[in-house]
């Protein structure tokens, strides 16, 4: 397999650990071949330690894609930039691996959908989350209905953010609807991973407490109704100060017909049956997890293989769930998801 060339619009944080995931962990398939960040002093440390010279750098991303001929352009910057770069990457030619959120609106995740579909190029949307062992595993319980039916699905979401900038940087804590747009957009994909179906109906009700360190609402409770009928309610909480499901550590809970299922934290999963004592083992463990799956499936995808399961056009029905959650905490009303996609 040819090694691809990928034109990497961001430099740090979360770009900084794709970067080290490409050249560590497929370092035989993925090859940094231009640099975009508008910072310049990053620019250069990042660029210098990927041997990369100066024409291979760029502060603006536009000039970057008129510029690389590389195979795809991967994207990990804030939300509001995520289209017009995924765009201009897909106009140059290159398929596109974007990180979540789609984008920061409907609209301008729609347009980006569409200049996928114009293009015909590949793009798929990050959901790390899913590719897990405890995850991959539960799916596997439903879709050999070794419990029998699935009814319904509660999940939880619980971080100490309190103090200002402990999210990592100060936008998270300084824009709108974070809970939903950083932090849920992952939960609500994962709600759809596990149920098998998705979403036509979420309501639910968000709120930021006196001691919270977001300018906006950091916690909040939706429901939700999939179209095979699994209902789903979520906890989503960035100012938790007891028990806490942080990153990695989220705890969810699936009721079948036969038992119940628990994971979170780690690889354990726990099954129980009424009148029995519970069944605890490890998943099976997963050859590559999180972003490096995905990354290999992207180019797996571009050397002709399947398409990503996060596909942008996937995709788009997590992100639709994030604007009706957004919406519902406005307004208070139920939203069907055939309305946003």
């Amino acid at each position: 397999m040819a090694v691809k060339t990928c034109l990497m619009i961001g430099a740090s944080g979360m770009a900084g650990g794709w970067i080290e995931r490409m050249t560590q962990q497929l370092g035989d398939r993925i090859q940094i071949a231009g640099l975009v960040d508008v910072n310049e002093e990053v620019l250069a440390a990042q660029g210098a330690k990927l041997g990369l010279g100066a024409d291979q750098l760029f502060t603006d991303y536009k000039e970057a894609c008129a510029k690389v001929r590389a195979d795809f352009c991967g994207i990990a910057t804030p939300p509001q930039f995520h289209s017009p770069q995924a765009i201009a990457a897909l106009e140059a030619g290159m398929p596109v691996i974007c990180e979540k959120p789609i984008a920061d609106t409907l609209a301008a995740a729609k347009a980006m959908a569409a200049k996928a579909e114009e293009t015909g190029l590949p793009c798929a949307i990050i959901q790390n989350y899913r590719y897990a062992p405890n995850k991959q595993e539960v799916v596997r319980i439903r879709e050999e209905g070794r419990l029998g039916r699935l009814q319904h699905i509660f999940g939880r979401y619980a971080c100490d953010y309190r103090e200002y900038k402990s999210w990592g940087k100060e936008w998270r804590h300084d824009m709108d609807f974070s809970l939903l747009f950083e932090g849920s957009v992952h939960h609500f994909d994962m709600m759809r991973f596990l149920a098998g179906g998705d979403c036509e109906v979420l309501q639910g009700f968000g709120w930021n407490p006196a001691w919270s360190s977001f300018k906006h609402y950091s916690s909040g409770f939706y429901l939700m109704r999939m179209d095979n009928g699994v209902h789903t309610a979520y906890e989503g909480n960035s100012s938790a100060a007891g028990i806490t499901s942080c990153w990695q550590r989220e705890y969810y809970r699936l009721e079948f017909e036969e038992g119940t299922v628990e994971i979170g934290a780690g690889d354990e999963v726990r099954i129980y049956r009424v009148g029995q004592e519970a069944e605890v083992y490890a998943a099976p463990a997963m050859e590559r997890a999180g972003h490096d799956y995905l990354f290999k499936e992207f180019v797996d995808w571009l050397e002709g293989g399947a398409a990503s399961a996060t596909r942008i056009e996937d995709n788009l029905q997590s992100f639709a769930l994030v604007i009706a959650a957004m919406e519902t905490t406005v307004d208070g009303q139920p939203k069907r998801i055939a309305d946003y996609v």
